[in-house]
């Protein structure tokens, strides 16, 4: 049984946290020990605390692997692994150094480049959750064939299409009316306006949509929407969320053409694994996650129109909607937690299988 030192030192990032890192964070942990590791978990943003804590843990047992989520600056855990001489994962969710520059207007320290440095080049594997975010990995300093992309997964025994959305419809939702849905915390580059006025034209069409959110966040806009087309229900645990996406008809996604764009939204998978109809801007690595027609839709970033005639084909055609939303839950099935773990853990193996084979040549 490989014994996983599972690492995070984002102080903003706990076990316990509702926000979608947190369930990343969680959910893969759970993943590894599911595929029979014994996960230590290490959530501590104090560097000489947790040398502390590895060091005790290391001296019951020996780890074989470190698993750590990126955290700038922080490469401690990268320091452990090449001390104990054991493999080295660091999975990384976005680019931290560009984000506390545009976000909070802070220049990274000569600190933080020279931990990350060191983290990056001696990192076994990266793991990186799109090609964006592997180009950034590669700029500061990972191996090329060290980085593998995998989006982010889905929780297959929550998310499934098995999951009854009828009790959230019989509470919230008109009868006959077509669900389209939103569920996270809301932020600026989610392009929720375009999402209200597409909602606001399908009415103007006499179509008979309902837009349920669910989630953190003003939605300002929401006002510009009748009473009656629309439902907003607060943040909710994470073991309720299956329920509120599995009564969705459909997802559309709104990311503006002028964000940049590196995410891998966990809400994509969840509503896919549920049935819901994902509907993508062709930003990133999105319009890869999609079968157009099958399994989904890409659309035009910003194009309110093709967003529009999208879902209004839907409403009129149920059949189809239900289709695609059956492969769309198929889909996400192969590609749950457990298949990124077992992922990890297979390159890890090649990889000290690569290592054994120089060894023995020299």
């Amino acid at each position: 049984m490989p014994r996983v030192a599972a690492i995070n030192q984002d102080r903003g990032i706990t076990p316990d946290r509702n926000k979608g890192a947190a369930v990343h964070l969680v959910a893969m942990r759970h993943a590894f020990a599911r595929l029979d590791c014994d996960v230590v978990a290490f959530d501590e943003p104090d560097d000489a605390a947790l040398v502390s804590a590895l060091s005790q843990a290391s001296a019951q047992q020996p780890f074989d692997l470190v698993y750590e989520r990126y955290a700038l600056g922080k490469a401690t855990g990268a320091r452990f692994a090449k001390d104990s001489d054991i493999p080295f994962v660091l999975e990384i969710n976005s680019p931290l150094a560009y984000e506390q520059q545009r976000f909070r207007h802070d220049a990274e320290t000569p600190a933080q480049r020279g931990a990350d440095s060191f983290l990056f080049k001696q990192a076994d594997c990266v793991v990186a959750v799109s090609n964006a975010v592997a180009d950034y990995a590669n700029y500061r300093g990972a191996r090329p064939d060290a980085v593998m992309v995998c989006p982010n997964g889905v929780d297959v025994q929550r998310f499934n299409l098995q999951v009854s959305g009828d009790a959230v419809r019989r509470e919230y939702i008109p009868d006959g009316a077509f669900v389209i849905g939103f569920h996270g915390r809301l932020r600026p580059w989610h392009g929720f306006e375009q999402l209200v006025l597409t909602v606001s034209n399908l009415l103007l069409r006499e179509l008979p949509v309902h837009l349920l959110v669910v989630g953190e966040g003003d939605f300002d806009s929401l006002a510009e929407l009748p009473d009656e087309h629309f439902t907003r229900v607060e943040w909710q645990p994470h073991g309720r969320v299956p329920e509120f996406v599995a009564a969705f008809d459909a997802l559309p996604l709104t990311y503006q053409p002028d964000a940049p764009f590196y995410f891998s939204p966990l809400k994509l998978m969840e509503a896919m694994a549920c049935g819901a109809v994902p509907i993508v801007p062709d930003l990133g690595d999105l319009p890869h996650s999609i079968d157009h027609g099958k399994t989904g839709f890409v659309y035009r970033a910003g194009d309110s129109g093709a967003l529009e005639e999208l879902l209004a084909t839907l409403v009129v055609n149920d059949d189809k909607r239900q289709a695609v939303g059956r492969r769309a839950g198929e889909f996400a099935m192969a590609h749950s937690w457990d298949s990124i773990a077992a992922s990890v853990l297979q390159r890890v193996s090649n990889g000290r299988q690569t290592r054994s084979r120089g060894s023995a040549q020299r």
